[in-house]
This record gives structure tokens, C-alpha cells and sequence, in this order.
């Protein structure tokens, strides 16, 4: 033992003793040495240090003592304990020291990414069988149990690999641990049977000899850790699996990090693995009846040129790395827009509802949101006017920022069909940025970085100019259909309304990702040729996302001799490009041709090149800016539109005013022409008096008579002063008269004056009106009912919806044309500046090919190498399973646009790592569609929520979905008023186009408030209608001791029975159920009738497989009719019928399948009254008295 004034190490750090612990872990003599000097420092790390260094030492001297192993995997369970190792528990140290995390507030981000990582730690990646973990290959299976280990056999290996083995480390029986689950938490009513299902342990990757490489060596399962803690009841440390992870993988890697005393590794033994085993089962306190120990690794064949060996088989859920990741940049205040409103740490503001707020809806529509370009889809039929409305307001409100908008598109709505048009707008995007250049290849910009390939070559790195990037599109989802249908339509020559001469965009390309026939017949994988012969018009779309379709892509878009894009660009660039000719039969070159990619894409020489690229830019800027000049026209039509409805009110006002006036004015002058007669006539009556007065002043009696006053005088005097009286009279009605004649006159002076205001001022409004009447008449008698006016929303619900708002086919067409001219640009734009995207794209296809950059170069700008693809592939699509894995390194926020499908059908948490790779997220689903599917059961997740204070009706799956986050989120919503507190949704699609009555009229009632409108063309029975009869329900009494009923399924088998007897072949038919059981019993039976089968010309189990299930089976799917086989007649089955029937989704989904007829099998009495069940009664005619297809 060393003295203790002996200290070598005396000044080395902390972090230094452990580097030196860690290069030399099975040096005692070094290990003694540095356990002695921490014996000096008092932190938790030399603490923590010493204990690792303690196990070491004790491992150390156990192996020296092992005995050589036998035939089988272990000789003898023994605890450690047993076998003299000083037990150390890890976790309860690690959760010991790890921040307690308790929510402040209800539905804070931080305990709702929490609340989804402990659920998703808790939902595994499972197999059935070893070969499942190799996508179905049995020979990549390597036995662990006999005599020899696999790597000690020295395999041979196929030409240009090397081969490395995944070592799975023990597994937990699924159907075990989820019987224990449930017997803590209660049992679902519809819960995933999960027979002979698996989940790993962990796993451990070596190379050919048995050594661990270097990097990602190890994999351990979140649900080996969070099962215990669940069946302790310890929630509340399940969200805690990112801290925890790292560093159990850590002191496992150091179990495995096998040297000798000489410090030299060793290959990997059976002495290692058991202790690895036994160590990480104890760890996790693994009950033993729930573990199951390591028997197999799986063989992986690498290729030879990559630097960095395979990744290892992903055990835990495909989402825990992105929950890790959005978490720590919400912690650094980094996450994007996107994802701070998707987890509501934002609320949307100014939200409109678009079903009620009419001038919302018209300013969406406004010809200035249009996008310049559209789709060119088959009949060229316009979008209407919600459609066009999503569209734009996706436009408007992300283009120039980042941010997440969400369309609520019910199933036949046209989704599909929008997205079309957000992808063409995008793409024209880039190609306005590309027109910006002058040569190509300025887009380029030198990094001054070079990368190797092989042991001579290498490439020039280029980072691209920031004004072509942010364009990138990727289309994701859960439902792997809804990927594949992404990626093989938007190719598909049925996508397009044009000929292939118009929209050619290197179609030799896209034909072999459709129909990779060179690929699959290397590798004889027939299943695969079903694709063969899909008809193709342009590169616009591809599949990647898991290993598979990523390899896939790889061999036909690179590496295929004949059609490989490296090929073309090597051409294009210059190079003379030649293939050897063999003879079919000898093999032997008798010659040389070149590549069929060069033969039927002909790329321009260099020079060539350069003016057709001037020629593309100039066609597609001057057809731009035709565009852009006759939406602006249309936005001063909708203006001077909107001045006339404005121009309405003062009118009228103006109209009513003059009339008033005129009133006025006539009465005026009556009164005027009043006044000045009687102003006559006083004048009259008082000169009558003047003068009565003067002549009864001539005869005035002498002075005699005035001094006697004589009876004469009296008399006189009497007639005088009564004469004098009437002129004094008739003097002050003069005036009165003259009075009320001069306030008449100046009134009627001020009442015409009035009046010759308000008539120019009325006038001038008419001939504003005449005038903006004029100047938009062309449009009207062009554009007629796609102008939107104030007249617009008084017309039905129906006639609103089925509106093409504002621009005439003929712009409809050369939008369309801007998207063939930008495709084009595109083309030219690759040819000009071949040289440049042969370096970013061999650079990209080495990373990709390797799983991640090998270098900080590379890494750095790993974004400007996927922009580069994506500039020649516009579109990806993957699973956001696949998604992480897919784009490796990069960085955060660096794809343009998310496009969700499905995504009614994600659970929440499915969608965050999409979300925080890009900078714009357009979500499109229906939450009254498929819910997501859940393994957990619902008390769990329940108790999870309550723990960290999350609303799981708003947050958690089932109840909450991708879709539903997106739709709280968004400022552009509908409010439908089917729920009780009404449902609040994206931008929603009402126009139907799938389902003919009464399929739509159940799920407009049940689903959609009424609020669908109906254009699903001419009603027809169809052939099975033909032969059944039209839409009905069938009422079976029947018993069962289960959900399923053997007299409804006898129905069904009828029902097939009469379509084979009328010579239908494989029918158009889907049958539904709500219960798995009653699928499952179903298929049995019917796969039981061979005679049958054979006349439906049903061949195989295939369309068993794909037209008999539940809801989950046919998301995204129609058929001509579907029967609905309800189950669960018995009276005490009341719970189930309930579970089903309780929410729209299960009957949404499955009326909304059946494009002409649906029929109901089950017990009337039992469902009719039951839930939404109601609305499937009152809806069908109901026969009740015979079981038989045939009534």
C-alpha cells in the first residue's frame, strides 16, 4: 500500500482523477493510487469517485477468480450480494440528489413536458420475436446461448460491410407488466392486448471481435426504470428519466469497458454480461418474474466507407429525446414560437370564429392573401371558400414569422387539397429568392472546409445564401399510411391536372422512388413490388423518416447506376458520364452507354446551362409580376367593393335626406305662396279701411254739430272711432302678414338652398356609385357570385361555403402556370450550379448514409446540406417516430415549414419535436376522428396529471391530441355547439365531398353541429347496394358470453354469401367494429370459410387484414359501404356500449368510411338509446324482425 506522504496525484483536479480513472478502469495498481489521493478531498464527486473506483477494484478481483462459462447463458443466479460485490444502489443516490420537481401553478409547460416524458417512459418500443428488431430478417438473429459467443466465431461478412452486433440485455414480457399495471390502476374498457409481446432491457453494441465502440455503445429502456417506480406508486420522479438516463448509462458503460490487468480492452464475455444483467436489473429493483435474461443479438451489416458505426435499435419511446430536448430549451428561453404556444406558455389573442365572424372570413378570402401560385390539380377545380381561407390565412400569418396555425378538416373536406396549395406557394418562395441571382452559383457561398471521402477524394463544403433557406417543407405524421399516401400522391401523375410535357420536373427520378425496382430486386423483396409501374411527373416529394425508407432513398436517388442524381450532375457539371454495356447472358462489357438518367433528363452543358438559366428566371419573374399585377387589380376591386358598401349608408341617408328636404321645400313654397296671399289681402282690407276712414271723414258734421254735440255728431263719432278701430285691425294684420310673408320667404330661401346642397351632395354620391359601378362591372359579369359583397353573406350556408372567393379560372390557371414556371426555375437552377450541389449533396448523402456529422464541420452546417436537398426533393415525409433520428444534429428551428397530417390521431407529446425543428407548423386533423391511442391505463395517466397539476382533458392523450393543441393555439378558430360548452377547433372545412345520405347526415348531426355542407355529387346505390339493399340497420337478438355475438357475425357472413352469389369479387367493403374482440373472432371465422373466400376472389388474409377491424384500421380510408358490427348485445355489457358510444369518435369514424351505404348489425334494444347510438337509430330504417341480409 502506498504511504500516505506518497501522493502523485496529489496535484492533479478532480475532473483530471476521474479522466485517469476512466482510461484506466482495470489498472488496480492505478486505481489504488487514486482511490488513496480522494481519501484527501471532501466533495460528493470524490465520494461518488471512490465508490466507483471501490466496485472497480472488487470487479477486478472477481474476474481473476470467474470460472470458464458453459454451454449456457449462466451458470448459476446468484444475487450480487452472493458473490461478494458490495451492493450500490445508484438510482436511490441519483434521486437523492435530483431537484424535486413540483409544479407552481396548473398547466405549467415544464410539469406538462414532464407529465408526457413520464408517460412516454412508461411506453416502450416492444417485439415479438428477435427478428422483429431486424425488420423482420431471422439471419440477422445471433444466439447467445451456446457453446460460443457470436463475435468469437469470426463471421464471414458480405462485400463492403462490416459487421457489428447489438447485444439485447434481458427484456420484460409485456403482457406481465401490463397485467401488474392494471392490477394496480384498474383495467380500460378497451385495453391492447400485448401477447408475447417484449420490451429490452437495454442493449449494448460491439464490433465483430466483441469489443464496445467507441460511441453510443449503450441503450438502456426508460420503462426498465419507470415500471418499478409505477408499481411503487412513485410518479412523481417519472418525469425525472432525462437526468437519470445519462448517467445509468454511464456506470453501465463502465461494467462493459472490459480490460485486461495489462489495461488493454477485451472483448465483451459471458462473465461481463451477466454482471451487466444482474447489475441493471438490481438497480432498477426489476421484480425477477417480470425479467427475462439476455439470449440473442442481432447482426448489423454497415457499410464499409462509413466512419462511425450503426446507432443502436431504439428501446424506449421514439419521443423521449425530443420531451429532453424541448425541456432544456424552454429552461434557456430558446424554444420557438410554435412550441411556447403549442404547450400554451402563450395563449392565442384576437381569436375570431369563423363560422359567426363574417368580416373575418372575408378579409381571409381578400384577393391581397392569395398566394401567387396553386397546385395544378386534376380539373382545376378552385378552392372554396374556407379552403381558400386556411390557405391564406396560413400565408398570412406565417410567412413572414414563426408560428403555428391549425385546420380542423373533417374526413372528404379537402385537406389534402389545401396543403397542395401551402406546399406550391412555398416553393415558389424559394424560387423568388433563387430569381434573385444572376448566376446560380453566387447562392453558393465557400466555407473553406473540405471533407474527405475514402482516403483520396474529398468535397468542398458550401453554406447557402440565408434567402433560400427557411423553405424546406417536411409533412408529418403518426399514422404511417397517411406518410406513405403523402409521398407517393404528390408525385403520382393523377396529382396534376397538366401533361407531363408542361410539369416534367426530373421525372426519371421520381419514377424510381415510386417503383425502386433495381433496389428491390437486389434484395428480392417482392412484397415490396407492389409500387411498380406508379406513373410519376416530378421529384416533388420522397419518403425518409425510418431506416428503411431512408436506405431506400438513399440507393434510388444517389447511389442507382442508372437513375442516381449523382450521375446527372456529374453530367451536368461536364464530366462525359458512361456506364459499361454487358452482354445479359456472359455479363462480359462489350461497351459503354450512358446512365438512363443522362439519357432521359439531358442535362444542358455548363454553358448551355447559364442561359437557360437566364431564360427560366426571366419567364418566371415576368409571369410573376403578371400575376401579382392582376391580384392587385382584384384587391382594388374588393376596395372599391368595400367603398360601395360603406358608400351604402351615407347614400341612403343622403337619399332620405333630399327627400326630406324636397318634402320641406314643397310644403315652404305652399306656405310662401300662402303668405303672400293673405299678405294681399291684409294689405287690401287695411287700405279698404284707410279709405273707409277717409270718406267717413268727408262727411263730418260742421262745428255746430261738434259743439252741441248733436245725436248727428254722435253718430258719426261712434262710426269714426269703430272705422278707426277696423284700420288699426287691419294695420297690424298688414304687418303680421307682411311678417309671416318675409319668414316664409327667407325660409323657403334657406329650405331651397338646403335643398340644392343636399341634391349635389346626393348627386355626387350617385354618380361615385355610377362610377364604382362601372369600374367593377367587367368583374362582376366576369367574376358573377365569387365576388364577395356585402350581399355575399345574406345567401344560404350552402351557397356561402360552395363560393370560390374572387379570382376567375383564367388567374386560377396562371397561378398554376407559376408553379410549373418555379419547378422550372428550380431545374435551371440545379443544372447552372451543378458543381456546387454535387459537393453539399455527396457531403449530405455521406452524413445521412452514417447516421450523424463526424466532425464539427459538419455539424456546423448540417442545415445548409439539408437545404440543399431539399431544394432538389421540395417535400419530406416521416413518422414523428422517425423524425428525431431522421434529421440527427440539427439544429433547432431550422426547417420552413411543418406540415401535421392526421393529427387528430398524435398524442400531444408525438408532435413536440417536430414542432422545435421548424420554424412554421401548419396542424391539420380532426379530434372527432380516430382518437390517439394510449397502452396506459387511464387512472395511471390520470394520477400522473394530478401529480403535476396538468388538466388531463386539455393536455394528456386520449382526450387530448396533437390537433387539439394546435387548435387552442391558434388565433383562427370555430366554435361548433354539438358539445355542451361548445368545441373550439382550428380553421374548419365544412364542404363534404365523400359521403353520400344518410352517412352524412349522421356525422354532420353528431360530429359537426350540422354545419357540413353537402356536395358529394349524385347519390348512387352502388354494387353491393344492388345486391343488399340500400342503408339500414339490422337488429339481431342474439347471446354472448363476450362482446362478441355469434348471431351478428352469422349476419355478416350472409351478407358475404349474397355479394358471392352475385359474382362480386373482392368488395369494396369495410367491416367495423368498436371491439377488438369482435374483429378478432370475425376474421377468425371468415378465414375459416375457404369456399367463400374463393369466390370473392379473396386469394389471401390480406383483405382480411385491411377491411375488417376496428375504427384505428380504416383512419384515412373509404370504401363503398361499410357494415357497422356492433357487439355487446348482453344486458350486462352496458359498459362497453357506453364506452363506444359515449363520444362522436368511434360511429364518426365509421359512417364517414362508406361513401354510398351503411348497415348496422347488432342489437336495436340493446344500442338504440344508447349515446350517439341515437342518432345512428333515428337515422336508419330498422329492421326488427328478421336477422337475414336479405330483409
Amino acid at each position: 500500500m502506498i504511504k500516505k506522504n506518497e501522493r502523485p496525484y496529489s496535484h492533479y483536479s478532480l475532473l483530471r482523477l476521474k479522466n485517469l480513472y476512466q482510461e484506466n478502469p482495470r489498472n488496480p495498481h492505478i486505481l489504488s493510487l487514486i482511490h488513496d489521493e480522494l481519501g484527501y478531498r471532501n466533495s460528493d464527486f470524490a465520494q461518488d469517485l471512490i465508490q466507483k473506483i471501490e466496485w472497480a477494484i472488487q470487479k477486478i478481483d472477481r474476474d481473476a477468480t470467474q470460472k470458464e462459462a458453459s454451454f449456457s447463458f449462466f451458470e448459476e443466479e446468484k444475487p450480487l450480494s452472493q458473490k461478494g460485490n458490495k451492493k450500490f444502489n445508484l438510482l436511490d443516490k441519483l434521486l437523492h440528489f435530483l431537484p424535486s420537481f413540483k409544479a407552481k401553478k396548473a398547466n405549467e409547460p415544464a410539469a406538462i413536458l414532464a407529465t408526457w416524458t413520464a408517460e412516454e417512459a412508461l411506453s416502450p418500443q416492444t417485439y415479438r420475436n428477435p427478428e422483429d428488431l431486424a425488420s423482420g430478417d431471422k439471419k440477422a438473429v445471433a444466439s447467445l446461448t451456446r457453446a460460443q459467443l457470436p463475435w468469437e466465431n469470426r463471421e464471414s461478412l458480405p462485400p463492403k460491410k462490416r459487421l457489428y452486433y447489438q447485444i439485447i440485455l434481458g427484456s420484460i414480457p409485456m403482457q406481465e407488466a401490463t397485467e401488474k399495471l392494471i392490477q394496480l390502476f384498474g383495467k380500460d374498457e378497451e385495453t391492447r392486448q400485448r401477447i408475447k409481446e417484449k420490451s429490452a432491457i437495454a442493449a449494448i453494441l460491439v464490433d465483430d471481435r466483441g469489443f464496445l465502440v467507441e460511441d453510443n455503445n449503450v441503450a438502456i429502456s426508460s420503462f426498465a426504470w419507470a415500471l418499478p417506480q409505477a408499481l411503487k406508486g412513485k410518479l412523481d420522479i417519472l418525469g425525472a428519466w432525462p437526468d437519470i438516463e445519462p448517467q445509468v448509462t454511464e456506470y453501465l458503460t463502465t461494467i462493459l469497458q472490459n480490460n485486461g490487468t495489462d489495461g488493454k480492452k477485451q472483448p465483451l464475455d459471458r462473465g461481463i454480461l451477466e454482471e451487466a444483467f444482474q447489475w441493471i436489473t438490481e438497480q432498477f429493483g426489476l421484480p425477477s418474474d417480470l425479467i427475462e435474461a439476455p439470449s440473442f443479438a442481432l447482426r448489423i451489416y454497415h457499410p464499409l466507407s462509413s466512419d462511425k458505426p450503426p446507432q443502436a435499435t431504439l428501446l424506449n419511446s421514439f419521443f423521449l429525446g425530443d420531451l429532453a430536448l424541448a425541456r432544456s430549451l424552454l429552461q434557456q428561453g430558446k424554444a420557438n414560437s410554435s412550441l411556447i404556444y403549442y404547450l400554451g406558455d402563450k395563449k392565442a389573442e384576437n381569436i375570431f370564429n369563423l363560422l359567426t365572424d363574417h368580416d373575418a372570413v372575408e378579409k381571409a378570402v381578400s384577393p391581397a392573401l392569395m398566394p401567387i401560385a396553386r397546385w395544378p390539380s386534376a380539373g382545376g377545380h378552385a378552392l372554396v371558400l374556407l379552403q381558400q381561407a386556411a390557405v391564406n390565412l396560413t400565408r398570412d400569418q406565417l410567412q413572414e414569422k414563426d408560428g403555428i396555425i391549425a385546420v380542423n378538416g373533417p374526413p372528404g373536406t379537402g385537406k389534402t387539397t389545401l396543403l397542395r396549395d401551402v406546399i406550391a406557394a412555398a416553393v415558389v418562395d424559394r424560387a423568388t429568392a433563387m430569381a434573385e441571382f444572376d448566376d446560380p452559383e453566387h447562392a453558393f457561398i465557400p466555407t473553406g472546409k473540405k471533407i474527405t471521402m475514402g482516403e483520396k477524394a474529398f468535397f468542398h463544403l458550401y453554406r447557402l445564401d440565408p434567402s433560400i433557406k427557411g423553405h424546406e417543407i417536411i409533412v408529418a405524421s403518426s399514422n404511417n399510411k397517411a406518410v406513405e399516401n403523402i409521398s407517393q400522391e404528390l408525385p403520382a401523375i393523377e396529382a396534376i391536372g397538366r401533361s407531363t410535357e408542361e410539369l416534367n420536373y426530373f421525372r426519371s427520378i421520381s419514377d424510381q422512388l415510386l417503383n425502386p425496382q433495381s433496389y428491390f430486386e437486389k434484395n428480392n423483396s417482392a412484397d415490396d413490388k407492389k409500387t411498380e409501374n406508379n406513373k410519376s411527373w416530378g421529384l416533388i416529394a420522397a419518403a425518409l423518416g425510418n431506416a428503411k425508407n431512408r436506405h431506400q432513398f438513399l440507393q434510388s436517388f444517389w447511389w442507382d447506376q442508372e437513375y442516381g442524381f449523382r450521375n446527372y450532375l456529374k453530367a451536368a457539371r461536364g464530366d462525359k458520364v458512361v456506364l459499361p454495356t454487358r452482354n445479359p447472358t456472359t455479363k462480359q462489357v462489350i461497351g459503354e452507354h450512358q446512365p438512363a438518367i443522362v439519357e432521359a433528363e439531358n442535362p444542358p452543358s455548363p454553358q448551355e446551362a447559364k442561359t437557360r438559366w437566364q431564360k427560366s428566371r426571366i419567364h418566371f419573374k415576368n409571369l410573376k409580376n403578371e400575376i401579382e399585377t392582376e391580384l392587385k387589380d382584384l384587391h382594388t376591386v374588393r376596395h372599391i367593393v368595400q367603398e360601395i358598401t360603406k358608400l351604402r349608408k351615407p347614400l341612403t341617408e343622403s337619399e332620405t335626406a333630399f327627400s326630406h328636404l324636397q318634402r320641406l321645400t314643397t310644403q315652404a313654397k305652399d306656405h310662401h305662396r300662402y303668405c303672400f296671399k293673405q299678405q294681399a289681402k291684409a294689405k287690401a282690407i287695411h287700405e279698404g279701411a284707410l279709405e273707409n276712414i277717409a270718406r267717413h271723414q268727408s262727411e263730418r258734421p260742421w262745428i255746430f254739430a261738434r259743439w252741441f254735440k248733436t245725436k248727428g255728431w254722435e253718430a258719426w263719432l261712434q262710426a269714426y272711432t269703430r272705422l278707426e278701430l277696423l284700420a288699426s285691425r287691419a294695420e297690424i294684420d298688414e304687418k303680421l302678414a307682411d311678417q309671416s310673408y318675409s319668414e316664409a320667404a327667407q325660409s323657403l330661401e334657406k329650405l331651397q338652398s338646403e335643398y340644392e346642397a343636399q341634391k349635389k351632395q346626393l348627386e355626387h354620391l350617385q354618380r361615385k356609385l355610377a362610377d364604382y359601378n362601372n369600374r367593377i362591372a367587367p368583374y362582376r359579369a366576369s367574376l358573377g357570385d365569387r365576388i364577395i359583397d356585402d350581399s355575399f353573406f345574406k345567401k344560404s350556408h350552402e351557397e356561402i361555403n360552395l363560393t370560390s372567393p374572387w379570382l376567375p379560372d383564367s388567374l386560377h390557371r396562371k397561378r398554376e402556370d407559376l408553379f410549373i414556371a418555379a419547378l422550372n426555375l428550380h431545374h435551371a437552377f440545379i443544372d447552372a450550379s451543378a458543381q456546387k450541389f454535387l459537393h453539399n449533396l455527396s457531403i449530405f448523402i455521406k452524413i445521412f448514409s452514417s447516421g450523424s456529422p463526424s466532425n464539427e464541420d459538419e455539424k456546423q452546417y448540417l442545415g445548409d446540406l439539408w437545404s440543399s436537398l431539399f431544394m432538389v426533393v421540395p417535400v419530406i415525409s416521416t413518422t414523428f417516430a422517425s423524425i428525431g433520428r431522421m434529421l440527427g444534429n440539427l439544429p433547432p428551428n431550422s426547417i420552413g415549414w411543418l406540415l401535421i397530417d392526421e393529427a387528430g390521431q398524435a398524442v400531444p407529446q408525438a408532435a413536440a419535436g417536430a414542432i422545435l425543428w421548424a420554424k412554421r407548423s401548419v396542424v391539420v386533423g380532426d379530434p372527432l376522428q380516430i382518437p390517439p391511442v394510449v397502452s396506459l391505463p387511464e387512472q395511471l395517466t390520470s394520477k400522473i396529471c394530478q401529480f403535476f397539476k396538468v388538466d388531463k382533458s386539455i393536455w394528456s392523450a386520449p382526450d387530448a391530441s396533437a390537433q387539439s393543441l394546435a387548435d387552442q393555439a391558434s388565433n383562427f378558430q370555430a366554435v361548433f355547439n354539438s358539445d355542451q360548452d361548445g368545441r373550439r377547433v382550428g380553421i374548419p372545412l365544412l364542404v363534404h365531398r365523400r359521403c353520400q345520405n344518410p352517412m352524412f347526415e349522421i356525422s354532420n348531426r353528431i360530429a359537426y353541429d350540422n354545419q357540413m355542407v353537402h356536395a358529394a355529387g349524385n347519390p348512387s346505390i352502388g354494387a353491393i347496394g344492388k345486391v343488399i339493399g340500400r342503408s339500414r340497420w339490422l337488429d339481431v337478438k342474439g347471446e354472448a358470453d363476450t362482446k362478441w355475438c355469434e348471431a351478428e357475425g352469422q349476419v355478416v357472413i350472409d351478407f358475404l354469401e349474397k355479394l358471392a352469389a352475385a359474382s362480386i369479387t373482392s368488395p369494396d367493403l369495410f367491416i367495423i367494429t368498436p371491439f377488438r374482440i369482435v374483429s378478432s373472432e370475425l376474421k377468425l371465422r371468415l378465414s375459416q370459410k375457404s369456399s367463400l373466400l374463393e369466390r370473392l376472389q379473396i386469394k389471401n388474409s390480406e383483405w382480411i387484414r385491411s377491411h375488417i377491424g376496428t375504427v384505428h384500421t380504416f383512419q384515412g380510408k373509404e370504401a363503398d359501404s361499410v357494415i357497422l358490427l356492433l357487439g355487446a348485445p348482453a344486458n350486462n355489457q352496458n359498459g362497453a356500449r357506453r364506452w363506444a358510444a359515449e363520444t362522436p369518435n368511434i360511429f364518426n369514424v365509421a359512417v364517414s368510411r362508406a361513401k354510398q351505404n351503411i348497415y348496422v348489425i347488432g342489437s336495436y334494444d340493446a344500442w338504440a338509446k344508447v349515446g350517439y347510438t341515437q342518432d345512428i337509430a333515428h337515422s336508419l330504417p330498422c329492421n326488427r324482425s328478421n336477422n337475414s341480409p336479405a330483409a
